[in-house]
């Protein structure tokens, strides 16, 4: 099995309400990504929450899928990556795509090629997408780079993994502009907004 690790714990300070709640389609972020990891069939799914946890839960039906609170904040994302691997121990994971929630518009179909190239590979323990040569997001993470992810620095956080060997590593090229949008303020969102042609 290969899991989801929705990264949905942030403070939003930039964009001002909860980036797990804005509109997109008549879905939120969460929702959205939510459905596109089932369609590219991530399995288990665990959402990592923390600032606006209350919030989230009262506004989405969350069943089927695992919460869990990110415990170390002042961590930085890498607290939340952490609160999602730990979520999977004992479920059988052979990987799990990290996905921020800031990151809603990815398609399943480049999620899928993630996936195929880490079962495909021989070596490869870090899958990520690339759009006209630019590293994006979401990224793969094989079972056996867990425990480097526990044990990561808040500094460096998940890029001192990453960058820690770059044989283990496989750039996945992908026509999916949307791996390098993140959505982190209003401004980013009213352009997501414009872009897709949807009303505001």
């Amino acid at each position: 099995m290969i899991g989801a690790i929705v990264l949905a714990a942030g403070e939003s300070k930039r964009m001002g309400q909860p980036k797990a709640l804005l509109e997109l389609r008549g879905q939120t972020f969460l929702e959205a990504i939510l459905e596109t990891a089932t369609s590219a069939g991530l399995d288990p799914r665990v959402v990592v929450l923390g600032a606006h946890a209350v919030n989230i839960l009262s506004c989405i039906d969350l069943c089927g899928v695992t919460t869990v609170l990110n415990e170390e904040m002042d961590a930085g994302p890498i607290g939340s990556i952490r609160a999602g691997i730990r979520a999977l121990f004992n479920q059988q994971v052979e990987a799990a795509v990290v996905w921020h929630v800031d990151r809603p518009c990815v398609a399943a179909g480049t999620v899928e090629a993630l996936v195929r190239a880490y079962r495909e590979g021989t070596t490869a323990q870090i899958v990520l997408p690339e759009f006209e040569g630019r590293r994006g997001h979401p990224v793969l993470f094989g079972h056996k780079v867990f425990d480097e992810l526990l044990h990561a620095p808040p500094e460096g956080g998940a890029r001192t993994v990453v960058r820690a060997d770059p044989h283990r590593v496989a750039a996945i090229p992908t026509a999916d502009p949307w791996v390098l949008q993140d959505i982190n303020t209003p401004e980013s969102y009213r352009r997501l907004i414009k872009r897709l042609n949807l009303p505001d």
